[in-house]
Parts: structure tokens; C-alpha cells; sequence
């Protein structure tokens, strides 16, 4: 029995990222919006556009054996009637914002764009990254 609940979560965990994945993947600003973003970050320097392609790739990976296998959950926060859901696109932010504030005069660009990769996959992937607040369910 215990089975079976384990593996409805895992089935529900995995119809929830196969709906929050962007459907319109062939659009042409899809296309052409990543090739733009990193010609402007390699001007800006190469470890910058380093970054943030090994951080949307890392964060890819990442994404398809992890999360879609179901060996790592994705962060709530439970408070009360609502559910605070802890996107990735979140936690780079509030790195970025610790690590700056920790160190204002020195933020390495090659930390910059791998998070900012991974906060770019969050957003560039996923349907749902706008959802931050998510009623909880009654059981």
C-alpha cells in the first residue's frame, strides 16, 4: 500500500513538470533569444558567457535526471492556506543578492552568469515560473 502512495506522488510530481514545460518551443523568439543573449554576454566578457552557458546547461542536466526522476523535490514553503514555491529563478536571486552583499566591490562574472544561466533556465523552460504562491491542497 505504502508503495502505491509513493508511486502516485512520484506519477502526480512528474504531470506537474510535464505542465509547467513550455509549450511554445518553436516560436522565433525562442529560437534566436539564447544566440543574442550570449553574443551580448561574450562582448561583455568570456567568462560571463561561459557561465551563464554551463549554468543553463548544469541546471538542464540537473532538471532531467533529477527532478523528473523524482530523487529530489521541488522547495515549498507552507504557510497555512498557501504554499510559497521556492523557484530556482528565486534562489539564484537571493544568492546573487547575498554574495553581493557580502563582497559589493567583487562578484566574479563567471559566478554571475552560471547563475544567471540557471535562473534563465527557470524562466526560458518553464510555463509555471510566475507561480509563486500555490494553494494548498485539503487532504
Amino acid at each position: 500500500m505504502e508503495n502505491n502512495e509513493k508511486l502516485n506522488d512520484l506519477n502526480d510530481k512528474l504531470i506537474d513538470l510535464e505542465l509547467a514545460k513550455s509549450d511554445n518551443q518553436n516560436s522565433k523568439v525562442r529560437k534566436y533569444l539564447p544566440a543574442f543573449v550570449l553574443v551580448a554576454s561574450f562582448y561583455y566578457s568570456f567568462l560571463l558567457a561561459l557561465g551563464l552557458a554551463l549554468g543553463y546547461i548544469g541546471s538542464k542536466v540537473f532538471s532531467k535526471y533529477f527532478l523528473e526522476n523524482g530523487k529530489v523535490d521541488c522547495i515549498y514553503i507552507d504557510c497555512g492556506k498557501w504554499k510559497l514555491h521556492l523557484h530556482h529563478w528565486i534562489l539564484g536571486a537571493l544568492l546573487l543578492l547575498i554574495v553581493w552583499f557580502i563582497d559589493y566591490f567583487y562578484l566574479p562574472r563567471f559566478f554571475v552568469g552560471f547563475v544567471c544561466g540557471v535562473i534563465a533556465h527557470d524562466i526560458y523552460d518553464f510555463n509555471d515560473w510566475h507561480k509563486i504562491l500555490v494553494k494548498n491542497e485539503e487532504k
